[in-house]
Protein backbone atom coordinates (compact mmCIF):
# COMPACT_ATOMS: atom_id res chain seq x y z
CA UNK A 1 0.00 0.00 0.00
CA UNK A 2 1.34 3.18 -0.84
CA UNK A 3 0.06 7.00 -2.01
CA UNK A 4 -1.02 5.65 -5.20
CA UNK A 5 -3.11 2.45 -4.04
CA UNK A 6 -6.84 2.90 -5.21
CA UNK A 7 -9.53 2.50 -2.35
CA UNK A 8 -12.36 0.21 -2.45
CA UNK A 9 -15.30 -0.71 0.13
CA UNK A 10 -18.82 -1.78 0.90
CA UNK A 11 -21.03 -0.77 3.09
CA UNK A 12 -23.85 -2.24 5.35
CA UNK A 13 -25.77 -2.48 8.72
CA UNK A 14 -24.47 -4.87 9.57
CA UNK A 15 -21.19 -5.66 7.43
CA UNK A 16 -19.00 -7.31 10.03
CA UNK A 17 -20.14 -10.64 8.14
CA UNK A 18 -18.82 -9.71 4.89
CA UNK A 19 -16.59 -11.94 3.01
CA UNK A 20 -15.93 -9.00 0.12
CA UNK A 21 -12.72 -7.75 2.21
CA UNK A 22 -11.32 -11.04 2.12
CA UNK A 23 -12.33 -12.21 -1.50
CA UNK A 24 -11.44 -8.89 -3.12
CA UNK A 25 -8.07 -7.74 -1.48
CA UNK A 26 -6.50 -11.26 -2.50
CA UNK A 27 -7.90 -11.12 -6.15
CA UNK A 28 -5.85 -7.52 -5.51
CA UNK A 29 -2.58 -9.37 -4.69
CA UNK A 30 -2.65 -11.91 -7.12
CA UNK A 31 -3.28 -9.60 -10.28
CA UNK A 32 -1.32 -7.47 -9.26
CA UNK A 33 -3.91 -4.30 -8.58
CA UNK A 34 -2.44 -1.92 -6.83
CA UNK A 35 -5.93 -1.24 -4.48
CA UNK A 36 -7.02 -1.75 -0.74
CA UNK A 37 -11.11 -2.77 -0.57
CA UNK A 38 -12.23 -1.94 3.42
CA UNK A 39 -15.67 -2.69 4.68
CA UNK A 40 -17.69 -0.03 6.54
CA UNK A 41 -20.26 -0.24 8.97
CA UNK A 42 -22.57 3.07 8.37
CA UNK A 43 -26.07 3.52 9.89
CA UNK A 44 -28.72 5.25 7.91
CA UNK A 45 -27.86 8.53 9.25
CA UNK A 46 -24.14 8.00 8.29
CA UNK A 47 -24.81 7.67 4.74
CA UNK A 48 -24.97 11.33 3.42
CA UNK A 49 -21.42 12.06 5.18
CA UNK A 50 -19.77 9.17 3.78
CA UNK A 51 -21.18 9.43 0.05
CA UNK A 52 -19.43 12.51 1.18
CA UNK A 53 -16.39 11.29 2.31
CA UNK A 54 -16.18 9.03 -0.71
CA UNK A 55 -15.56 12.02 -2.96
CA UNK A 56 -13.19 13.84 -0.54
CA UNK A 57 -10.94 10.75 -0.08
CA UNK A 58 -11.08 9.90 -3.73
CA UNK A 59 -13.06 6.39 -2.92
CA UNK A 60 -12.66 4.59 -6.52
CA UNK A 61 -15.95 2.30 -5.77
CA UNK A 62 -18.18 1.11 -3.25
CA UNK A 63 -20.40 -1.70 -3.02
CA UNK A 64 -23.80 -0.95 -1.64
CA UNK A 65 -25.68 -3.43 0.67
CA UNK A 66 -28.66 -3.73 2.97
CA UNK A 67 -29.78 -1.37 4.07
CA UNK A 68 -28.73 1.13 2.09
CA UNK A 69 -29.58 0.52 -1.53
CA UNK A 70 -32.53 2.79 -1.95
CA UNK A 71 -31.29 5.32 0.48
CA UNK A 72 -27.77 5.93 -1.32
CA UNK A 73 -29.77 6.69 -4.84
CA UNK A 74 -30.51 9.95 -4.23
CA UNK A 75 -27.04 11.45 -2.92
CA UNK A 76 -25.42 10.12 -5.87
CA UNK A 77 -24.99 12.42 -8.93
CA UNK A 78 -26.12 9.77 -11.82
CA UNK A 79 -28.10 6.80 -11.89
CA UNK A 80 -27.70 4.82 -14.72
CA UNK A 81 -30.69 3.48 -16.47
CA UNK A 82 -30.51 0.18 -15.81
CA UNK A 83 -30.56 0.95 -11.85
CA UNK A 84 -33.16 3.67 -12.05
CA UNK A 85 -35.39 1.09 -13.41
CA UNK A 86 -34.54 -1.75 -10.89
CA UNK A 87 -34.89 1.17 -8.21
CA UNK A 88 -32.01 0.24 -6.18
CA UNK A 89 -28.10 0.55 -6.40
CA UNK A 90 -25.59 -2.09 -5.05
CA UNK A 91 -22.47 -0.47 -7.07
CA UNK A 92 -21.22 3.39 -6.87
CA UNK A 93 -18.35 4.81 -9.28
CA UNK A 94 -16.52 7.36 -8.90
CA UNK A 95 -15.52 8.94 -11.76
CA UNK A 96 -13.54 12.04 -10.55
CA UNK A 97 -16.08 13.11 -8.01
CA UNK A 98 -18.76 12.16 -9.85
CA UNK A 99 -20.55 10.05 -8.43
CA UNK A 100 -22.55 6.99 -10.38
CA UNK A 101 -24.80 4.65 -9.10
CA UNK A 102 -25.21 0.91 -10.84
CA UNK A 103 -27.23 -2.19 -10.18
CA UNK A 104 -25.35 -5.31 -10.59
CA UNK A 105 -27.15 -7.83 -8.73
CA UNK A 106 -29.43 -9.13 -11.26
CA UNK A 107 -26.56 -9.49 -14.39
CA UNK A 108 -24.39 -11.27 -11.71
CA UNK A 109 -27.25 -13.38 -10.44
CA UNK A 110 -28.54 -14.34 -13.79
CA UNK A 111 -24.74 -15.17 -14.78
CA UNK A 112 -24.33 -17.54 -12.01
CA UNK A 113 -27.70 -19.66 -12.22
CA UNK A 114 -26.90 -20.17 -16.42
CA UNK A 115 -23.25 -21.74 -15.05
CA UNK A 116 -24.20 -23.48 -12.13
CA UNK A 117 -27.83 -24.56 -12.56
CA UNK A 118 -29.25 -23.74 -16.15
CA UNK A 119 -27.92 -22.34 -19.09
CA UNK A 120 -31.20 -22.07 -21.24
CA UNK A 121 -33.63 -20.04 -18.91
CA UNK A 122 -36.08 -18.93 -21.67
CA UNK A 123 -39.60 -20.48 -21.01
CA UNK A 124 -38.11 -21.43 -17.59
CA UNK A 125 -40.11 -21.30 -13.89
CA UNK A 126 -37.95 -19.41 -11.09
CA UNK A 127 -38.85 -18.61 -7.86
CA UNK A 128 -37.46 -15.54 -6.15
CA UNK A 129 -38.00 -15.27 -2.54
CA UNK A 130 -37.47 -11.51 -0.91
CA UNK A 131 -38.35 -7.90 -2.22
CA UNK A 132 -35.06 -6.26 -1.35
CA UNK A 133 -32.49 -4.28 -3.93
CA UNK A 134 -31.12 -7.64 -5.12
CA UNK A 135 -34.55 -9.35 -5.88
CA UNK A 136 -35.47 -6.13 -7.99
CA UNK A 137 -32.46 -6.37 -9.84
CA UNK A 138 -32.82 -10.06 -10.57
CA UNK A 139 -36.35 -9.85 -11.58
CA UNK A 140 -35.47 -6.71 -13.62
Amino acid sequence: MDSHTILYSVIGDPIHHSKSPVMMNRAFRETGINGIYTAFHIKDAQLPDFVAGVRAMGIRGVNVTIPHKLAVMPLLDEIDESARAIGAVNTIVNHDGRLVGYNTDGIGYVRSLKEEAEPNLAGKRILIVGAGGATRGIVY
